[in-house]
């Protein structure tokens, strides 16, 4: 079998493709498609086959159900994936296909077969999220009926310039420990009810996240009132622990305070207490995403040295 990125003789670049369900044996090829997208890229390309992986082994996820490949001449060439959320009524959509078969409308086909996978299950919407400048997806999505209704914000920290001084973690401040995913569920699922896209969280779905490669329950801090645990900041580090360069991102993964107790300088608080954890690990550049309209959050981030690097872009597609 000819691996993704090997030149293709002329007859392979002209054979039809197919579009089929998912088969455990497609696992090893995805995750080479995911790598090779990525490459030249240290970490946002390194964490797509990550980010796969992940996917794939996700609690109540049905690979042969919903996620679909495309393949050509015995390679897999692109896929689609859903990601079911019915206690909302959405699906969201994620879509990879390979640069040499772009423009073909190998995705066009994917994203009809992910749609029409979304009508089975009677929900009744469709969300896509793609980086702002990826003109060909806008175009796409457009023609297939979709609109974009949210902007979200990619912003950066540079850790190696000096930001001010950090300041100790609060005293109110600690690791999440073993066995507290349902407290981390619940000041997640409190602090977020009110937002845009938010689909409540599980004990099952915190837990399989905590335990996943290079990730673990120090890398959430929780912030407390007393004995109540009122905010916290999720980080993650995407290169091995033991591993980690001066260049290599870490990211601000969720922050979130309690609806009762913001405006005190909880959000804060728990920012810079992760915002410590993540440079004690050597990290000197932190990523993390929140929503245009999120005016307090983006009036934290800013204060604490974020600046705006891209924005990407909320497609949705009403089921009817």
């Amino acid at each position: 079998m000819v691996m993704i990125g090997d030149k293709r003789s002329h007859h392979m670049n002209n054979s039809p493709y197919v579009i089929r369900n998912y088969r455990p044996g497609d696992y090893g090829a995805l995750v080479h498609l995911a790598a090779e997208m990525g490459k030249g890229e240290r970490t946002s390309g390194s964490t797509q086959s990550q980010d796969l992986i992940e996917t794939l082994g996700r609690p109540h996820h049905s690979p042969e159900s919903n996620l679909f490949v495309a393949e050509k001449a015995g390679d897999i060439i692109g896929c689609t994936d859903l990601t079911v959320e019915l206690s909302i009524e959405r699906v969201v959509l994620s879509c990879l296909v390979h640069p040499e078969y772009r423009g073909r409308g190998c995705a066009a086909k994917l994203m009809d077969r992910a749609i029409g996978r979304a009508r089975e299950l009677k929900v009744g919407r469709v969300h896509v999220n793609i980086p702002e400048d990826n003109l060909g997806a806008r175009k796409l999505l457009a023609k297939m009926g979709f609109r974009c209704v949210r902007h979200f914000l990619e912003l950066e920290l540079d850790l190696s310039w000096p930001q001010g001084p950090m300041g100790g973690v609060s005293p109110r401040c600690r690791h999440l420990k073993i066995g507290e995913e349902d407290t981390l569920v619940h000041i997640q699922n409190r602090s977020f009810a009110d937002t845009w896209g938010f689909n409540p969280n599980t004990v099952e779905e915190i837990a399989y996240r905590l335990c996943l490669p290079n990730r673990g329950p120090e890398d959430v801090i929780l912030a407390y009132d007393g004995d109540a645990v009122v905010g916290y900041c999720w980080t993650r580090i995407y290169a091995g622990r033991d591993k980690v360069r001066r260049d290599d991102k870490g990211r601000i993964y969720m922050l979130g305070v309690d609806p009762d107790h913001r405006g005190k300088g909880i959000g804060k608080e728990v920012l810079l207490a992760g915002l410590s954890y993540l440079r004690s690990k050597g990290l000197g550049i932190i990523e993390l995403t929140v929503d245009s309209k999120n005016e307090p959050a983006l009036a934290l981030y800013r204060s604490a040295g974020f600046q705006a690097r891209m924005r990407s872009l909320w497609y949705e597609k009403a089921l009817g």
